[in-house]
Parts: C-alpha cells; structure tokens; sequence
C-alpha cells in the first residue's frame, strides 16, 4: 500500500499538470493564434520547462487536438434540444437554443477566439470540431424549420439560410460582448437579447405573416 500510494500521487499530479497546459494553451491560442503562440511562452506560462512540456505534448499540433477532443467530449447541445424539437413548440426551441449557445459560449469564452483564430490561420484541426458540433448543429435548425415548412406553420424559405439568420443573430451578440468587448455600448440583459431575436425570427418565418 505505501508503494502504491506514492504512484498513485504522481499520477494524479501528471494529470493536473496536464489540465494546467490544455488550460493554458487554449487561453494563449486565444489571445494570440496558433501561430502566435510559443511552446516558449507556453512553458513559462505553465511554469515548467519546455523539456518538461514536451514530456506531456510533443508540440502545439497535439495541444490544439487534445483541446478539440477534450472540447468534443462535450454534453451535445443537439441531444439537449431533440426531445423540445419534437413538441414542435417554436418559441420554446428557439428560445433554448439561443439561451443554451450563450451560456456555453459565456462559460468557456476562449473557445470562440480559438475557432476565430483557427478559421483565419486555416488550421485543419479545428475542422473535427466544426463537423461534429457546428455544422451539426446548423443542421439541425435547418432540418427543424424545414419540417415546419412542410406542416405549413413557416414560410417556404431556404431552411439553411434561416438556420443561419436565427445563428447569425445569436452569435453576433456573443461576438460584440466576448470578442470585440463593447458591453457598454450593448448592455441589454441577456433574457430581453433572446427574447427579442426570437420573436423577430418567429415573426418572420410565421406563415400567416405573408
């Protein structure tokens, strides 16, 4: 027991010491890009050595895929909604998803940067992530309104592109408050941002509204 006890410290420690650099890593791919970043400037972030660091992570490419997994490994929000989905309760999915999309988003805001940042260095490892949880669920709200539009309740619009409208008006509120910072200039609670995309989305998309 006294030999195992020892062993099993230092592997509980490996494993700290390995969530402080995925911690760090993405906070630095954040601020300054893949490209940006130094496995340098990483170990003295973490405060180790780099020789240290590279005993967890042989370089960057596999930090940025062991964020991605670890990103990935994530409750789908897909999953969350499915079952509000099939009540075909408009208002109440929407307003779910916006909610749901803002509060991951404010609760982990480095992950935004990150995929901004992996978007416009054309980093491939971010397309994992883009497949299995963005494009997924754009999918999904497509696939919905689509169904809507078939049961004659939503106009006959190309559902990718409400899809993307409904997004766009979530995201872009994430944006002006998590990337570009200006909560002083929107500072409308978050409740009333939801609520009011959502009827303006609603209102456009109602079939009796032609």
């Amino acid at each position: 027991m006294a030999l195992t006890e020892p062993r099993e410290t230092r592997r509980r420690a490996g494993a700290d010491r390995r969530e402080q650099i995925l911690r760090e890593a993405m906070a630095c791919f954040a601020e300054d890009g893949f490209r940006g970043t130094t496995i340098k400037t990483l170990a003295a972030r973490v405060g180790i050595s780099e020789a240290a660091l590279y005993r967890y992570f042989p370089g960057k490419d596999a930090l940025y895929a062991a964020i991605i997994a670890h990103k990935m490994n994530a409750v789908d929000l897909v999953a969350v909604l499915a079952p509000v989905a099939e009540r075909r309760d408009d208002r109440a999915l929407f307003t779910s998803l916006a909610r749901e999309i803002v509060a991951r988003v404010e609760a982990d805001p480095t992950l935004l940067r990150l995929l901004y940042y992996s978007a416009l260095e054309g980093h491939e490892l971010a397309e994992p992530f883009f497949e299995a949880r963005v494009k997924r669920l754009r999918e999904f709200v497509a696939d919905y309104v689509a169904r809507r539009i078939d049961e004659g309740d939503f106009l006959r619009l190309d559902p990718v592109l409400a899809a993307r409208a409904f997004l766009g008006m979530v995201y872009d509120h994430l944006n002006v408050r998590l990337v570009l910072g200006r909560t002083e200039t929107y500072p409308q609670p978050t409740e009333e941002v939801i609520e009011t995309f959502v009827t303006i989305f609603l209102r456009g998309m109602r079939a009796q509204a032609v």
